[in-house]
């Protein structure tokens, strides 16, 4: 057991230092990802994919409040790429900003549990769109960023979801706005409303 947690924490460290704050973990051929992810966490989620295993990965669950713009595209990207599914479930996750970004990637997408999503601004899980931001260096001031929310509406729309441009355009500054199950099965933003 105690080698599992030397091997974890050398990864975290060679990987990104007290900086990384995405997770990974797996059971089953099921992956969970959770947290904040910046442009170091694309080579270490490659590296979580390209694993050998005995049972091969066929879904990731995610549960994150986003992170950059780029690395969710990538991550996004690798996903598609490696024929994954992705899913969320409203009751207990939520897959806000840019996180988005990486369930878009799914060839299949479930939104599990996404009936008690109430669309709009009022709901705490479930997906979360909004335009993407930009900070000042100090965090002192933030606007809606123009070339970010292009970035997402290309990927959004790259991915064969150009609806998800549409949900992402309904939030205000400082807000998420999130479809019910069935907004996202009708904009083809998930595929599936049932655990995969």
């Amino acid at each position: 057991m105690w080698r599992v947690a030397v091997i974890a924490l050398a990864l975290l460290a060679g990987a990104g230092g007290a900086h990384a704050t995405l997770y990974m973990s797996e059971r089953d051929g099921v992956a969970y990802v959770s947290g904040a992810f910046e442009k170091a966490d694309v080579a270490r989620f490659a590296e979580f994919l390209a694993q050998r295993r005995t049972v091969p990965l066929s879904v990731i669950y995610l549960d994150s409040f986003g992170g950059e713009v780029a690395a969710g595209i990538a991550l996004g990207r690798a996903i598609r790429k490696a024929r994954l599914a992705t899913a969320v479930d409203a009751s207990r996750s939520r897959c806000d900003s840019a996180c988005t970004l990486i369930f878009a990637g799914g060839v299949r997408r479930h939104y599990v549990a996404s009936d008690a999503v109430f669309e709009g601004f009022s709901s705490r899980g479930g997906l979360g769109f909004h335009p993407a931001h930009q900070r000042d260096p100090a965090w002192t001031r933030a606007e809606i960023s123009a070339k970010g929310t292009a970035m997402m509406a290309a990927h959004y729309r790259a991915m064969g979801q150009p609806g998800a441009v549409e949900m992402m355009r309904r939030a205000g500054f400082s807000s998420m706005y999130r479809p019910s199950g069935q907004t996202a099965l009708a904009l083809r933003i998930a595929t599936s409303l049932s655990r995969p």
